[in-house]
């Protein structure tokens, strides 16, 4: 019987942590096959090390499961860097790799409930008078950041809320305060965060301070949704990726990489070779 690896970025929030923590408690619960949880960066155990410590304890056949949202730097280049290692490595160990969370109609089931939740606890107004920011990381990664516009369209679909934005807290545009003011100008009168963040952490927080601190700004109501955290459909889009794996039917995201295809002012990224450091998927591997 395989184990699971799940590999989570890392925090250096202890609400953050506690919660990666408790979805791998609960991941373990819910699906058919042993689970262990690990790291990127920051928190401890970093993903070489559990790794390692499965295979010293008899495994051979590891399937690594991302706890990442989209595809970026660390599901393109930080852990295929640590398979391709540990591969190298152990031979003898069957090693496969899964999809990330991506743009799944579950994400989107998730991020409208957690939209409703919020709704809910407050008075009524019109879905007219109301925009969503959905608000992500932000990557330089274009196929990373082009999944959020296509979330934010199937999150609208089916409803009259005025608009769902975009919004980005680093690396690229628009910035929160950006994607409030539009909504403003577009007319809305109360604004909706829906953050498509899997944990809580700082960089959460700060991203409802922005929106928040933004809708006053504006004189518009400000709503904060619940991040994605422990939802209970994440753990079926768990399952569905898992069942993708055994049955070898896992697809990368490829057709829009920049690894592959030169995007204007990213042609030397075409042909890159994966690679990561000992602060990321590397992290361990000297111990």
């Amino acid at each position: 019987m395989p184990t699971i690896l799940m590999i989570a970025h890392g925090s250096r929030d202890p609400a953050s942590i506690a919660e990666m923590q408790a979805f791998g408690r609960e991941a373990a619960r819910r699906l058919p096959l042993p689970v262990e949880m690990a790291f990127l960066e920051l928190t401890d155990p970093p993903a070489a090390v559990a790794l390692r410590a499965l295979v010293e304890g008899g495994e051979r056949h590891v399937i690594v499961m991302p706890l990442l949202v989209g595809p970026a730097g660390h599901q393109k280049n930080d852990i295929p860097a640590l398979i391709q290692w540990a591969r190298a490595e152990w031979p003898h160990v069957r090693i496969e790799y899964g999809t990330p969370f991506d743009t799944h109609a579950l994400v989107v089931r998730v991020l409208h409930e957690r939209i409703a939740a919020a709704l809910d606890v407050h008075p009524p107004r019109p879905e007219a008078e109301t925009a969503i920011v959905l608000a992500g990381r932000g990557s330089t990664d274009p196929d990373s950041n082009s999944n959020l516009y296509k979330l934010a369209r199937l999150l609208w679909e089916g409803h009259t809320w005025l608009s769902v934005e975009v919004a980005f807290y680093s690396l690229t545009t628009p910035r929160v305060a950006d994607a409030v003011a539009r909504a403003a100008c577009l007319g809305a009168r109360r604004v909706v965060l829906a953050p498509h963040f899997l944990f809580t952490g700082l960089t959460l927080q700060w991203v409802r301070e922005q929106a928040e601190v933004a809708a006053g700004e504006w004189g518009m109501e400000f709503v904060a949704a619940e991040h994605m955290g422990l939802h209970p459909l994440l753990f079926d889009l768990l399952n569905v990726r898992l069942q993708e794996i055994l049955q070898g039917r896992t697809a990368m995201n490829c057709d829009a990489c920049k690894y592959r295809f030169p995007f204007a002012g990213m042609e030397a990224a075409v042909g890159q070779p994966q690679t990561s450091d000992e602060s990321h998927g590397l992290r361990g591997i000297a111990s």
